[in-house]
């Protein structure tokens, strides 16, 4: 990319592609949600099994492991898929957008942490919300480095219309509120109160707030 074309100067110089930014946060999502199942042990179910009905019963006694596994799973799966969406429109990226996204990467990886808390205390308010709380940290900073990206004479992100880039925005915006309706919520209903999530996709379909389709080939 030229850099003339953007408008040269100094400035140009904190400018660098995104591939190893991609690469990095890349195996950051993936450690992080494989290290989600070390939380699931066998030799949390108990020594004194012998039969089905021993071993069903120590199983339905980790249901909450198992919930919360799965909700910080697919979580992660979703953010994960909001950074592939934005990273094909980021076509460059400043120290800024490093130093914003190194913080989100902070509260990914800490996820394993917090899931294993919710597991092992949920009857503690703070096994309850220091997972919400991991998530609400995860997508503020998420939406903050958006708008920066999206900023416009940044000249870093292409694809997108003044509309694209206004409901994708918004979309960021909604995991947010998500994430504060989650952290009001959990010290009633647990890793349940992540139910708020579904917020995402109902606004997926709502105009204005989805995620436009990239005009990119």
């Amino acid at each position: 990319m030229n850099s003339d074309a953007r408008g040269g100067g100094d400035d140009e110089l904190e400018y660098v592609s995104t591939r190893r930014l991609e690469a990095f946060t890349d195996g950051v999502f993936a450690i992080a949600a494989t290290l989600l199942v070390l939380d699931l042990s066998v030799n949390k179910l108990g020594p004194a099994i012998s039969v089905d009905a021993d071993l069903w019963n120590a199983l339905l006694g980790q249901s909450h492991a198992f919930v919360s596994f799965v909700i910080s799973f697919l979580l992660l799966g979703m953010l994960w898929a909001v950074h592939v969406w934005e990273f094909e429109h980021i076509e460059r990226v400043s120290r800024t957008i490093t130093t914003l996204n190194t913080l989100r990467l902070l509260g990914i990886v800490l996820i394993p942490f917090t899931t294993s808390l919710s597991s092992n205390y949920p009857e503690l308010l703070a096994g309850r919300l220091l997972l919400p709380l991991n998530f609400l940290f995860v997508t503020l900073i998420g939406l903050i480095e958006w708008h920066y990206a999206t900023r416009p004479g940044r000249h870093l992100t292409a694809g997108l219309s003044e509309a694209g880039i206004r409901s994708s925005r918004n979309g960021a915006a909604v995991a947010v509120v998500a994430s504060v309706i989650t952290v009001a919520l959990s010290p009633w209903l647990g890793p349940w109160a992540f139910v708020a999530f579904i917020l995402n996709p109902i606004a997926d379909r709502i105009p204005g707030i989805s995620r436009p389709r990239s005009r990119r080939p």
